[in-house]
């Protein structure tokens, strides 16, 4: 890999912590979905023993099963998070080959085999956060959506 510039590294440790900053974010949208999970689940253990109807049941599990996605998103985010952090208070520059070569010894789907741009980092880091996110209105409108037609099927 070809050495950085100093006025490269200056603006890619700008990206790095720019990035790790939008990704702390995410910490706002587990602590809006971690509630909503937590009843979800309560409510789901408490259905089946009650013989809520399927729909009630069938939305509960989905509320809960996106909100298990949304809590692995938020680890991953916190993790992406203080390893932007570190590239960008890093002394020496930023080594991307020692990056990836610790993200590929972490396993085989934590880093990639093809080299990375710290923009390009950031912008996974924005989809990353913009999923999370996603995973919360998703829940948000599930329990709305059954409300309603358990409501209007009441009706």
């Amino acid at each position: 890999m070809e050495a950085l510039s100093p006025k490269t590294t200056a603006v890619d440790r700008d990206v790095a912590a720019a990035a790790a900053d939008l990704l702390d974010q995410g910490a706002v949208i587990d602590r809006l979905s971690r509630p909503i999970t937590i009843a979800a689940l309560i409510g789901l253990m408490i259905g089946l023993g009650l013989g809520l109807g399927p729909l009630l049941i069938a939305s509960l599990l989905v509320v809960t099963l996106a909100g298990l996605a949304e809590t692995y998103l938020a680890m991953r985010a916190g993790f992406d998070a203080a390893l932007l952090r570190r590239l960008a208070a890093g002394e020496h520059g930023l080594d991307f080959d020692k990056l990836e070569a610790a993200l590929l010894a972490l396993g085989p789907t934590a880093g990639s085999k093809t080299e990375h741009s710290m923009a390009r980092r950031a912008m996974g880091a924005r989809r990353l956060l913009v999923l999370q996110g996603a995973t919360l209105v998703f829940q948000v409108a599930i329990i709305l959506l059954a409300t309603a037609l358990v409501h209007a099927h009441a009706s």
